[in-house]
């Protein structure tokens, strides 16, 4: 929610990929804000035309379910690939084996610096 705060207030335009419709509902709460849901997504494989993606960031909330979001990322917008992890383990290389760019350890889970 942080992160997108800040796209938002710095001029980017913004579509958060979500899991549940609560978390849609928190985000379209900042204002605008495009949603869609990852069940949505993953059928369709691609996202709109009108929607040009050079980065996307991934902040893992599980092992199995940010994979799984890597790997639609990847296949929806093959620039930049950001995952922001609080895991301790060492699950970078995983991640970036699905195709990560990078992967940041961040506990704080900021990562404006970014921007």
């Amino acid at each position: 929610m942080n992160f997108v705060d800040v796209l938002l207030k710095r001029g980017f335009a913004v579509v958060v990929l979500v899991h549940s419709e609560e978390e849609g509902e928190q985000l379209q709460s900042l204002g605008a804000v495009t949603v869609r849901y990852i069940q949505e997504m993953a059928f369709r494989n691609q996202l709109p035309p009108e929607f040009v993606v050079k980065n996307a960031f991934v902040f893992e909330n599980s092992l199995p379910q940010c994979c799984q979001d890597i790997e639609l990322c990847r296949s929806l917008c093959p620039q930049q690939l950001y995952v922001v992890s609080s895991n301790r383990a060492p699950v970078g290389l995983v991640y970036k084996g699905l195709g990560a760019t990078y992967v940041i350890h961040s506990r704080s889970g900021d990562v404006s610096f970014l921007l």
